[in-house]
């Protein structure tokens, strides 16, 4: 679809650059390992775009370099070549190509090759950022904001949730958004405009729903684990923005509807 300058490639390249701080501020922080992990998660999304796309007559898509971007940021572990190459490509196939490529998908490829990684590795540890990761994160998410990229109704639902969980949990709010991991994942996965909530209400309610949920998988023993929290609350709420959307939709055309005489 295209209008203008506003088209998919565009959305791809704007979220791109969004990341880049945050890629450069991973690299700066977790050394080698975030940039093997972006390296290898990128060659193997490009091939994977080579096998669909061309099959599909369509060209490749940047958002595989904000894909790479945000694994190297979230797993910047000590995995293998090929741990890397096999999540990649279970992320980027499952979790993409096979709905159609980027745009049509029903979860973030990240997400998907992050979740991989964390069920499959378990014991591999990885770290979470601090405040310098997260005042990264801050001018990209500007960028998406300004832009519309990044729905304002979601991410202040989202902020909202983690606010109003950690105070129910009696937990520090600002333990969990002063992780750049997490603050990351906030903005870059659970409000890719792609695998969120499309109406307006839905934004609220799946926002929400990503902010208590993130409190709750991430405290453990007094440690609260951000990648993994972030990856899995994104995961779970992706999965219900379309019965959030669809009920939504019913609420609306039922509202709709004349009273019975």
């Amino acid at each position: 679809m295209r209008g203008g300058v506003w088209h998919r490639d565009t959305l791809a390249w704007l979220i791109v650059a969004a990341t880049l701080p945050a890629a450069a501020g991973a690299i700066a922080g977790f050394g080698v390992a975030a940039l093997e992990a972006m390296v290898w998660t990128l060659l193997a999304a490009l091939g994977w775009q080579l096998v669909f796309l061309w099959t599909r007559a369509q060209p490749v898509s940047p958002i595989a370099v904000a894909t790479a971007f945000a694994v190297g940021v979230l797993a910047a572990g000590d995995f293998q070549p090929w741990q890397m190459l096999l999540a990649a490509s279970f992320g980027i196939v499952l979790g993409e190509q096979i709905f159609g490529g980027w745009g049509r998908n029903i979860i973030n490829p990240a997400v998907a090759t992050l979740a991989f990684l964390y069920f499959a590795f378990p014991a591999t540890p990885v770290p979470t950022g601090g405040a310098p990761l997260a005042l990264a994160v801050v001018p990209g998410a500007l960028m998406l904001l300004v832009t519309g990229v990044l729905s304002w109704q979601l991410l202040l639902a989202t902020l909202v949730g983690v606010m109003a969980t950690s105070l129910a949990m009696d937990q520090a709010a600002g333990a969990v958004l002063s992780q750049g991991s997490a603050l990351f994942g906030l903005v870059f996965l659970a409000g890719d405009p792609v695998a969120s909530s499309a109406t307006r209400p839905g934004r609220w309610f799946q926002g929400a729903l990503a902010g208590v949920l993130l409190v709750l998988f991430g405290w453990h023993d007094g440690v609260f684990d951000g990648p993994r929290a972030v990856v899995l609350a994104t995961l779970v709420a992706s999965l219900f923005a379309p019965l959030i959307d669809a009920a939504v939709i019913a609420a609306t055309i039922r509202s709709w509807r004349p009273p019975d005489a």
